[in-house]
């Protein structure tokens, strides 16, 4: 019996630990991935706070048994010496001593395990000795057995209050019956023997009984901790799901109080307004959207409205660039239906948008193109004759000068209308070509060499090409990219009336061949540049209107697209992008043209 119990208070021992909730906890997330805690914080957690715990304890106790000592002493209730030292300055210098060695121990922030049963092993014997020492069943310090079970069970939990009671017991019990045995003299009255089974049996009730509360209160301490820490843990976990996906959307996202500062603007929203996320938190709302929109929001009522208030507009981007924008407002409400706040959220139609114009213009230009067909062959006929009667009438007629100079503005007059019903019926009815592997560069260089020998180029005017690859492949027709490229160049040089620079670059890309026309000439504004494709729309009072127009088909027709930036007064740049020589030819990919205002130099391109 006596080995069985022996055997049942070393497991105690040797089980002393806080418990640990089990090493991995896996929670489902909307995710649908299974999200593992890992074990180490929880562990490091536990640490810190049974370090914490060993801090408070070891100032706590040093407190208490300075102050029961020096309140005992004023009480009348320590002896004087203790042999030939002053008993309580040799108690509270052995207090100030182990207070000293536990904060060094705890400074090495090593084996807490040991240095709290090490703690618990002086404290004990501390407390013996002073009961021992202030007379034995009347001394008042058996309170002391108390406390020290008390936290024994709150740092080491069931196995710990066990162990304190236990010993606690054993000491005190033994010092009893040592006493009564007359092994030691420490009461100054002698007792019953039946009054001191009573007085062991009443004191290890209260040790056991304070044991079993103390164990209580620990567990139900220590699962409200761990039930908070699992609700803290969730909630985070939940926090950061939430960021994530706020951060990961594709499109903007902003929310705002009822004043309309901006509490959320998440990644989407700061790459599409061309501003810092972090930068954007508490300001107004009304410096992206405008007053006008931020009024029709508090204007609208939102909750008898099942559709979201929308707004499309262009907005102007830090940096110059253009973008049309489509928002959509909805009320942000609590668990009360009680307005908080506003939900905008927004994409990039600016491609939409402008897919959108290309649509309309091609229509108008199917419609123009079926007039122009009539027009054409109307007007040719008449005009072939008209010229060719001309001819014949100066060859055979001797006619006074004057006569002559009509005649010529005649002849000059049906060439330039001639020229525009061949420009209208290329527009009508463009040709149809072959297409084939070529070299860009080559073509681009028979090109520049033409221009560099036309009427046009002047003695201020340059050109410069830059070809960064030796060969540029792609498939199509010389002849029509020859037209694109003499075309462009024709307006560049039209746009520098006072001389200039024309730089052309073209170079191989991942996605084909690229090809840029820069020049320093007048430039075009946003308005200039929303016509620039339009049919008979030309800046120039030689051009006809329909350069630009026919640019657009051939480009269409090679399945490459033509982007324009521009700024007045500053030049124009054209970019023309092809595709690759290895892909597919299809008829349904249209290119579209591009045009934004950007503070980059650019020419005012117009048939």
């Amino acid at each position: 019996m006596r080995k069985n119990s022996d055997k049942s208070i070393w497991h105690a021992f040797v089980c002393v630990l806080p418990r640990i909730p089990p090493p991995i906890v896996f929670n489902r997330t909307l995710t649908g991935r299974y999200l593992a805690d890992d074990m180490r914080p929880r562990i490091t957690e536990q640490n810190q706070d049974l370090s914490r715990r060993l801090f408070e304890l070891i100032v706590v106790r040093a407190l208490a048994l300075v102050l029961s000592l020096n309140l005992a002493n004023r009480l009348a209730l320590l002896p004087e010496r203790l042999g030939s030292l002053p008993f309580l300055a040799f108690f509270n210098i052995l207090s100030l001593i182990l207070t000293v060695v536990f904060l060094a121990f705890w400074l090495l922030d090593r084996h807490r395990k040991a240095q709290i049963l090490f703690q618990i092993g002086s404290d004990l014997a501390l407390t013996t000795a002073l009961i021992a020492f202030t007379r034995g069943i009347e001394s008042p310090f058996v309170l002391f057995y108390l406390l020290i079970i008390i936290y024994c069970s709150l740092t080491l939990g069931r196995n710990g209050g066990i162990v304190g009671a236990a010993l606690s017991t054993i000491l005190y019990a033994g010092l009893i019956t040592a006493d009564h045995l007359g092994v030691f003299a420490l009461s100054h009255s002698r007792i019953e023997s039946q009054q001191a089974t009573f007085r062991i049996a009443a004191h290890a009730l209260g040790f056991w009984a304070v044991a079993y509360l103390g164990t209580y209160l620990h567990r139900r301490l220590q699962a409200i901790e761990w039930e908070l820490k699992e609700k803290i843990d969730s909630l985070t976990e939940l926090q950061r799901l939430n960021e994530h996906i706020v951060s990961s959307i594709r499109s903007g996202l902003i929310t705002t109080d009822l004043q309309g500062r901006i509490a959320v603007f998440n990644n989407a929203a700061g790459e599409l307004t061309g501003r810092e996320t972090k930068a954007m938190i508490g300001k107004p709302v009304q410096i992206l959207v405008g007053e006008n929109f931020w009024g029709r929001i508090l204007d609208d009522d939102l909750f008898r409205n099942p559709r979201p208030l929308r707004l499309e507009q262009w907005f102007s981007i830090p940096g110059g660039t253009m973008r049309y924008l489509g928002f959509s407002v909805s009320p942000l409400l609590d668990e009360t239906k009680e307005l908080l706040g506003y939900i905008l959220s927004f994409q990039d139609l600016t491609e939409i948008k402008r897919l959108e114009e290309e649509v309309q213009l091609k229509d108008r230009m199917a419609v123009i193109g079926r007039m122009a067909a009539g027009i054409a062959h109307e007007i040719r006929n008449p005009l072939t004759a008209m010229q060719g009667s001309v001819e014949i009438l100066r060859s055979h007629a001797n006619l006074p000068q004057k006569d002559e100079r009509l005649l010529d503005i005649l002849v000059r007059e049906s060439d330039r209308l001639n020229k525009f019903v061949e420009d209208f019926l290329t527009f009508a009815r463009p040709r149809k070509y072959d297409k084939h592997p070529l070299d860009l560069v080559t073509v681009l260089r028979d090109s520049v060499a033409l221009l560099r020998n036309s009427p046009t180029m002047r003695d201020r005017h340059s050109v410069v090409l830059d070809a960064e690859d030796r060969e540029v492949l792609v498939r199509g027709s010389a002849d029509q990219l020859k037209q694109v490229f003499w075309n462009l160049a024709q307006n560049a040089v039209r746009a520098m009336p006072n001389g200039g620079e024309l730089k052309i670059g073209i170079r191989k890309t991942p996605a084909g061949g690229r090809v840029v026309f820069q020049d320093n000439g007048i430039g075009m504004s946003p308005e200039e540049q929303e016509q620039i494709l339009q049919p008979f729309n030309s800046q120039f009072s030689t051009g006809l209107g329909l350069g630009l127009t026919i640019i657009f088909q051939i480009m269409a027709d090679h399945q490459g697209r033509i982007s324009f930036e521009s700024e007045k007064g500053k030049g124009t740049k054209a970019v023309l992008s092809f595709p690759p020589l290895d892909q597919e030819p299809n008829a349904g990919l249209l290119a579209y043209a591009e045009k934004s205002s950007q503070s980059a130099s650019v020419s005012q391109i117009s048939g």
